[in-house]
């Protein structure tokens, strides 16, 4: 006589089936949450990727070339903490296109500043802080702005590019080697100091100034400091 399954056979098994759909999904949520947090690492990996090879090829490729400001008045090659940017210079490398037939000037004006996260400047960190699950993003951004042309007229207005989206802190210093004159004739070094600002106010008077190293210090919120340092090829142009 053929027998079937009793109620109580029947609810367990549904019960057990449901623990191990029920587990099932919680892995497979898991997960999809660990390749989420992944890919967003991945991400913020890349944007300091950017961020550092961005400088890089700015700082290295610096030029002694001063401008000429909107007003006409001269601005040196580099300038730090002085003025509406903490970092400003001049670079070469600005390769045009091999099919114009207008080609430009390869030199560049450039600067960085940081600038508030809900600002325009940074529309595209904001948005990009939003798609990594940060909802309401606060601090500031990291920008990089550079002019069409050199010598500025009054209308000459920069571009900008977002080259970090979350920063805390951005310090830039320089090491300067100052030379002298002998009795020969020729020049020798008489000292390396590090400045905040530039041109500096307490500069030694009558030396020749040669910058060398340009550090910058950053601190994000995740990572906490970083500091590199690069050497600048200085010369005249």
């Amino acid at each position: 006589m053929a027998r079937g399954f009793t109620l109580l056979e029947v609810l367990l098994a549904v019960a057990i089936t449901a623990l191990i759909g029920v587990g099932a999904a919680q892995l497979l949520n898991s997960i999809i949450n660990a390749k989420q947090g992944v890919d967003i690492r991945s991400e913020k990996l890349a944007s300091l990727q950017r961020f550092n090879m961005a400088v890089s090829r700015d700082i290295e490729q610096i030029i002694n070339r001063p401008i000429r400001d909107i007003y006409g008045d001269e601005q040196p090659a580099i300038r730090i903490n002085d003025g509406d940017y903490p970092v400003e210079f001049t670079r070469a490398g600005w390769r045009n296109s091999p099919v114009t037939d207008d080609p430009r000037s390869e030199l560049q004006r450039v600067a960085y500043r940081l600038e508030p996260i809900d600002s325009e400047a940074c529309e595209v960190a904001y948005v990009r802080l939003q798609s990594w699950g940060v909802i309401e993003p606060q601090g500031e951004c990291l920008v990089r702005y550079f002019w069409p042309v050199l010598d500025q007229a009054s209308d000459s207005q920069p571009q900008s590019q977002v080259v970090l989206e979350q920063i805390d802190m951005l310090e830039v210093e320089m090491l300067v080697r100052e030379e002298n004159s002998n009795a020969q004739g020729d020049y020798e070094e008489t000292g390396r100091h590090w400045y905040t600002d530039w041109p500096a106010l307490n500069a030694a008077s009558g030396a020749t100034e040669i910058p060398i190293v340009m550090r910058w210090r950053i601190e994000l919120p995740e990572l906490g400091s970083i500091e590199r340092q690069w050497f600048i090829p200085w010369g005249e142009f």
